[in-house]
């Protein structure tokens, strides 16, 4: 399983990713504003509900995406400024802010995901919020900050490519 899902990340997820991200990037000024986002329509009838809970500084949010082949979940997520956890079925999404943030400060210091989940967690129940799985968001939060790396570091071999070319 694990390595089917590094798959479908590798050869399929970051490289329909990079586009829209670069987009993105863009449009939001480098995450410092939101981007109006419309969840597209599809008619191809493979579509599905998911739930997803997203992370970002100011707490969580859950939403329901209407995903399928034409437009995953992955998609939807970045245009909503979120960066899933998991390839297909994310149940988790991390605010494209709060990865950018921990991307900068684990540069700086040793990395210790564990440590910092369980510090961001502890932020959030001090607002109420309570994170309702039993392993908590490491796991999935480490798999989302994992991938979101992968994903800059291809943006930035996409942009090598581009200015070689001209």
């Amino acid at each position: 399983k694990k390595m089917r899902q590094w798959q479908r990340w590798s050869r399929d997820v970051i490289p329909s990713l990079v586009q829209p991200y670069l987009s993105y990037r863009r449009l939001s000024n480098r995450f410092r504003n939101p981007v109006d986002y419309e969840p597209p329509m599809c008619n191809c009838g493979l579509s599905r509900r998911l739930k997803v809970t997203c992370i970002h500084f100011n707490g969580l949010q859950h939403v329901d995406l209407m995903v399928c082949p034409c437009v995953p979940a992955a998609v939807q997520l970045l245009w909503m400024g979120y960066f899933p956890c998991a390839p297909l079925g994310p149940t988790l999404a991390v605010s494209l802010q709060l990865l950018s943030l921990v991307r900068q400060l684990f540069m700086r210091m040793p990395p210790n995901t564990s440590a910092w989940c369980e510090s961001f967690e502890a932020y959030l129940a001090g607002m109420g919020y309570k994170v309702d799985t039993k392993e908590g968001i490491r796991r999935r939060f480490g798999n989302a900050y994992h991938w979101y790396c992968i994903l800059e570091i291809s943006l930035d071999e996409h942009i090598q490519q581009q200015l070689q070319k001209s």
